[in-house]
């Protein structure tokens, strides 16, 4: 007589949060694979998750200072159970800072997909967990990727197009004036600009660094379902 099989585990619910579809979508497809062990229920662009999730995980790709008031906002909604920070860079003096807003954990871009899953499981159960070594993956695209930027170089030319001097890029993004000025110049390269109003209007016009990218919405919505997120792929 066959042995009942067990029951298989729940997957975690997980939604994606970050202002760009780009990097949404990246990070999607790198998930996609680990279904049976997650479930990515939406893709968020701009706002919070509309259904209940167990781990809203936020890239912080594009805001100032890990984005750490909206690390907050999304600790404070009844829909999200856990919030963890998707990083490439961060120091362990930040992690207090990470945790006081709200963060159950502070995720690495580096991580494999594996790793970052089983990451995403333990911080689901409603456990800590912190990435030993932090650096960036080379799998997924950001603004500015098709033009030749650097992830950094990307973050420091949407800064840019924000209005933002060179001191408060250097403050959003925890590295000194001298290094803002060096990624600008790679910038103003790359893109064949040479001042920093040819600069903006380059950037502007470069449609990856539009937050929200309908063409690329994936599944239509349900009709009850607000348009402010975007669908994950399926």
């Amino acid at each position: 007589m066959s042995q009942p099989q067990a029951p298989l585990p729940e997957r975690t619910r997980v939604a994606l949060v970050n202002d760009y579809e780009i990097v949404l979508r990246g990070l999607e497809t790198m998930l996609r694979p680990f279904r049976d062990r997650i479930e990515v229920i939406e893709l968020d662009v701009e706002h919070n998750p509309d259904e209940i999730v167990d781990v809203a995980l936020f890239d912080t790709y594009g805001h100032p200072r890990l984005g750490l008031d909206r690390v907050a906002e999304l600790a404070r909604d009844p829909h999200v159970r856990a919030v963890a920070v998707y990083t490439w860079s961060f120091a362990p003096e930040q992690f207090d800072a990470a945790r006081a807003a709200g963060a159950r954990g502070v995720l690495a871009k580096s991580m494999s997909a594996d790793a970052l899953v089983d990451a995403i499981q333990q911080i689901g159960r409603q456990e800590e967990f912190v990435s030993a070594r932090f650096g960036r993956s080379v799998h997924q695209p950001w603004p500015g990727y098709d033009l030749g930027l650097t992830l950094r170089e990307g973050e420091v030319a949407l800064f840019l197009a924000q209005g933002m001097r060179n001191r408060d890029i250097a403050s959003a993004l925890w590295v000194s004036e001298n290094t803002v000025k060096t990624h600008l110049k790679s910038i103003f390269q790359k893109t064949s600009v040479s001042s920093r109003a040819e600069a903006i209007v380059r950037i502007s016009r470069d449609s990856s660094f539009s937050p929200k990218r309908h063409e690329h919405r994936g599944a239509a919505e349900p009709a009850n379902r607000s348009p402010k997120g975007t669908r994950p792929l399926r």
